[in-house]
């Protein structure tokens, strides 16, 4: 049975709120690191290892939390419950900046909420966008994504003046409270829907039972070598991108803008490369991503201090590597069978790209142990982001992937 135009357009309205929330919290603790820091004394490395905690949370939670959905399709409720968890998070971190002597331990707890919350909503938006528009999904997960991407570049300018302006506590009450608001609202627009259970019965009359994802193992197992790469390169840089931007221009401000003005540029980036993806194939826009991102940060990395030059090339990389969710889950839906999806995202997205992220905050913090500079660290990290190049040709193109389907 398929899904009316009012249907698919409350499926993205709903989703994309969600997507918004989300990633409004992509950069949260990139930016209390520079409070954390200045405030508390509280040192790069340690706060590094607490951003390794909270990513390790999300990634191994992403597999159990795909594999429930598969099984209930009950996204609604689990979309919805991600994004209230994210709102308490904020909350609790509010309290950790009211007293010094508690600030680590409620930070702490704080930090188990924040993995847990972001374990939730792109394995899901994914399979909902995926199970709605069909051939169209990676588009629509682009158009989607880039209002995660509007969430993830407003965070910075939004959250930075208003400790300013009200203090850290009330700053993160204020939008701790929006985010839990926003999760009741996306649960009762898609639970409207009254499809998902219907869905699930058509699936299982349809589908080969037999399917299971042991079958596309060799496959996810390249391309989640593949993300993890990628994302020790695009999440270990990120962490540390507030601190590093603020040794550059000395301006928590202009770090603000800096970051905002990049960000905003994955709005455009994500429906494009969602576009190419349905048209080409996930692993041409594999390839482009992977390589042109690691050279735009490199370019990046030579800007020095000049503004305009830190500006156009961080905005280049962010274009081409804050595509994740509409090239990799949507080059996912071309080569797993919609049954198991969730699961398949939740592998790729939750090891590949959470727990790769949380290994490469995990170098950064050991080399900034070791004394070396964060300037040194950072470039460290390109190296991880030329690595992750040499899986592209192992992974199978358009050609293969139509032929695997015809053989099926």
């Amino acid at each position: 049975m398929g899904t009316s135009k009012a249907g698919r357009l409350k499926a993205l309205v709903f989703t994309s709120l969600g997507h918004f929330t989300n990633d409004f919290t992509t950069l949260l603790f990139s930016i209390l690191i520079i409070y954390y820091n200045k405030d508390f004394g509280l040192g790069l490395a340690f706060l590094g290892a607490v951003a390794i905690a909270y990513n390790i949370i999300s990634g191994f939670l992403s597999t159990p939390i795909g594999r429930f959905a598969d099984k209930t399709r009950q996204y609604p409720m689990l979309i919805a419950f991600g994004i209230i968890i994210l709102g308490v998070s904020m909350v609790i971190f509010s309290f950790s900046f009211e007293s010094s002597r508690y600030t680590v331990p409620i930070m702490g707890f704080a930090v188990i909420f924040l993995g847990i919350g972001q374990a939730f909503y792109h394995p899901l938006g994914a399979s909902v966008l995926e199970e709605i528009y069909s051939e169209k999904s990676s588009l629509m997960m682009g158009i989607n994504g880039s209002f995660g991407s509007i969430g993830r570049s407003l965070l910075p300018i939004v959250l930075i003046p208003l400790i300013l302006v009200i203090g850290a506590p009330d700053a993160l009450a204020v939008l701790g409270i929006y985010a839990i608001f926003s999760g009741i609202i996306i649960f009762f627009g898609l639970a409207s829907m009254k499809r998902w259970g219907k869905k699930l019965k058509e699936t299982e009359k349809k589908s080969d039972p037999k399917i299971s994802i042991g079958k596309y193992k060799p496959v996810l197992i390249l391309l989640t070598l593949l993300v993890f790469v990628r994302a020790m390169f695009l999440i270990g840089t990120t962490t540390y991108i507030s601190e590093y931007l603020l040794t550059r221009v000395g301006s928590e401000i202009t770090v603000g803008y800096i970051l905002t003005i990049s960000f905003v540029t994955a709005i455009l980036g994500q429906p494009l490369f969602g576009r190419l993806t349905d048209k080409y194939g996930g692993k041409l826009t594999i390839a482009i991503t992977t390589v042109f991102s690691t050279l735009t940060f490199i370019a990046f990395m030579l800007s020095g201090s000049d503004v305009l030059f830190l500006i156009i090339s961080y905005a280049s990389f962010v274009f081409l590597a804050f595509t994740g969710f509409p090239v990799l889950l949507g080059y996912v839906n071309q080569i797993i069978p919609s049954k198991i999806t969730t699961t398949a995202h939740g592998i790729v997205w939750g090891l590949g790209n959470t727990v790769g992220g949380a290994t490469g905050i995990a170098v950064m913090s050991i080399l900034i142990l070791e004394k070396i500079s964060l300037t040194e660290t950072m470039w460290a990290m390109v190296l991880f982001g030329i690595a992750s190049i040499f899986f592209i040709p192992f992974i199978p193109g358009r050609k293969r992937l139509l032929m695997n389907h015809k053989s099926q």
